[in-house]
């Protein structure tokens, strides 16, 4: 209680202080807006093929507009954006989607967008150059005849047809019907072929759509990859309602995109220029009270809380909270050493006091999960008894819904006891002079060698919770026989290495990920059932994720219920260690009005419909309905 007191007594000073100063400035804050993160940039501002990070994809999600399909959150559907396809057929038979694109739509510099913008943008994304040149690319094989063409046994994508300027036709290959999220392969975005390939063009014989012209990995490391130059850190012809104008690492620079035509509501931004800025997690909140930022988001730490919520209670100061679509995890490196091992996976899971690192990080604001969720995913609702009435209505009164729930998932509580006996059958059970084991660190022999248990474990450089395993992971490590190193990484660097971009020196890999809107961790699995971002190969798992995918659109009952088998096995095989899920607060000045980020996948999404004023809309409406007094006009 004494230090919330001496936290309100030191928040009211400052806030005192900098109310004076600003005072004496001009008052320019309607027209600039600056906003905090505390995610390291790692400069992918293109796409996902080339990896997620949570403020990359901030920043794409306003930089990048006109996608064919608008996730609907609420139903945990796609549907056709109608500010970009004012025309559309659906042939089943066929399973093609036939398109109009509008003719209205342009790139921030006036540059007409049409179907070849489409086009030119699957091809780049899922392009083998690609690949070659950054070690990822997403994978095209929704579209009938990617694979074909991919392996150079066509000679176009067959299922991917230009029929006039604005005009396309796209078909979902067979393997993927049914699936569950048909309509992700129409998420797609417009490129400037200009911009990206030039000299390149995107044709259609008769057969399908190709790239011609002189298009490899040096294209994409040129024009694409490079670091000061490239379209990945530095886009600057875009469609979304921002644009960037800088980007320095550690900042970047918005402005209003004057040719945007809004988004799937008609939305069109108000703020003309937004400056997002990663900022230290301990200087977050002394800067909001300062005026150096005007929002702050994704607070997750209880001081920053804390704090947040003594300023919130003032007039000058606002909060909004919002389930997170992810969680924070421990992810094995699997394919090799010590966690190859499910048994050793499994008792380091049960080394690590999960309540005790939420509850100083997080604190009330975060739980505990026991699988590979984020309570805010549109499924988990239902896992706690809120079925939607729909669902009731379609099955009928002897439906049941208690298999509906996360309680079969796998749990492994804190126990290094129980741990050390996993580790001891996991051949983990010589000491250091080759005799059966009692006490300090473990050792098994490999091909003669006595091998020791010493283990590492990355996490990004600005993470606060990274070295909090100091105190709730090491130590019960250490009790059951094993040593483990953490190391502090930049997070581009943990980002290649989480991805496979790079060779992994570690054993784990502390990270928190946010999903994105549709949740198909087929895409993940090779044919021999191994996933790539952690390297362990299991078909059953595989089959499970690709199940998960076949479920019939529309029938979200049986989404959740494949779902859920899905976690159950994962929690068993464990390629991660799942540690919390939360609730994001974002704190904000006041005069940021109509800022609902729960409303959309991202803050800067919700940021498109927000502005800056002294007045609610509210407040205006109540001034527009007052009669005015006998002998004024409204214009007095």
């Amino acid at each position: 209680m004494k230090k919330l007191i001496s936290l309100i007594l030191t928040v009211a000073l400052l806030v005192s202080c900098v109310l004076c100063a600003a005072a004496e400035e001009e008052d320019n804050r309607y027209d600039s807006l600056t906003v905090g993160v505390t995610t390291a940039f790692s400069g992918n501002f293109l796409s996902d093929a080339l990896g997620s990070n949570i403020s990359d994809q901030d920043i794409r999600k306003i930089i990048h507009g006109y996608h064919l399909v608008a996730w609907d959150g609420a139903s945990g559907v796609y549907r056709l954006n109608e500010q970009v396809i004012p025309a559309g057929l659906f042939s089943k038979e066929q399973n093609t989607y036939y398109f109009s694109v509008a003719h209205n739509l342009t790139y921030n510099d006036g540059t007409p967008i049409t179907a070849k913008d489409y086009a030119f943008s699957f091809l780049l994304l899922t392009s083998r150059a690609l690949e070659k040149a950054a070690g990822l690319r997403k994978s095209g094989r929704r579209i009938e005849g990617w694979s074909a063409y991919d392996e150079g046994t066509a000679g176009a994508v067959s299922g991917f047809r230009l029929i006039g300027d604005y005009q396309m036709a796209i078909t979902i290959d067979r393997e993927y019907v049914p699936f569950f999220y048909e309509m992700k392969a129409l998420d797609i975005f417009p490129l400037p072929i200009g911009v990206l390939a030039p000299g390149c063009e995107v044709k259609d014989d008769g057969n399908g759509i190709y790239l011609s012209g002189e298009f490899n990995a040096e294209t994409v490391q040129k024009y694409v990859l490079d670091p000061e130059t490239g379209y990945a850190s530095h886009p600057s012809v875009t469609s979304g309602p921002y644009m960037m104008t800088d980007y320095d690492g550690k900042t970047v620079w918005l402005k209003i995109n004057p040719n945007y035509n809004g988004d799937t509501e008609g939305n069109k931004p108000y703020i003309e220029n937004i400056t997002v800025r990663c900022v230290p997690s301990r200087d977050l909140m002394s800067n909001l009270i300062t005026g150096t930022l005007g929002l702050t988001v994704r607070s997750i730490r209880t001081e920053q809380i804390n704090t947040g919520m003594v300023l919130s209670a003032r007039e000058d100061f606002a909060a909004k909270t919002y389930a997170r679509n992810g969680l924070a995890f421990i992810s094995f490196c699997g394919e090799k050493g010590p966690t190859a091992d499910a048994n050793v996976r499994r008792a380091l899971a049960m080394c690590i006091d999960k309540e005790g690192l939420n509850a100083e990080y997080s604190g009330s604001y975060g739980t505990v999960v026991t699988g590979y969720y984020g309570i805010g995913q549109w499924m988990f609702p239902m896992t706690r008894g809120n079925i939607p009435d729909s669902w009731r209505e379609e099955a009928g009164e002897d439906a049941t819904w208690d298999d509906m729930n996360l309680e079969g998932l796998a749990k492994y509580p804190l126990n290094p006891e129980e741990a050390a006996k996993l580790l001891n059958d996991a051949g983990w059970n010589l000491n250091a002079q080759g005799e059966p084991y009692t006490e300090g660190l473990r050792y098994r022999e490999e091909n003669g060698t006595l091998v020791p248990l010493r283990l590492r474990l990355l996490y990004p450089t600005e993470n606060l919770a990274g070295p909090m395993l100091q105190e709730y992971f090491v130590p019960y490590l250490r009790e059951a026989g094993a040593e483990l190193e953490l190391r502090a990484v930049d997070m581009p660097g943990l980002l290649q290495m989480y991805y496979g971009q790079a060779e992994r020196d570690c054993d784990m890999i502390m990270i928190g990920s946010n999903f994105e809107d549709v949740f198909d961790p087929s895409v993940y699995y090779d044919a021999n059932g191994k996933d790539r971002l952690n390297g362990i190969t299991d078909p059953q798992l595989a089959e499970l994720a690709r199940e998960l995918r076949r479920t019939e659109p529309g029938d979200g009952a049986e989404y959740v219920r494949r779902w859920i088998r899905y976690l159950e096995y994962r929690s068993q095989v464990l390629p991660e260690i799942p540690l919390y899920s939360n609730a994001y607060l974002d704190f904000h000045t006041a005069i940021l009005r109509n800022y609902n980020p729960g409303a959309y996948s991202s803050w800067s999404e919700a940021l498109v419909s927000a502005y800056l004023s002294d007045v609610s809309e509210e407040e205006l409406a109540e001034e527009a309905a007052e009669e005015p007094a006998e002998g004024e006009t409204l214009f007095d």
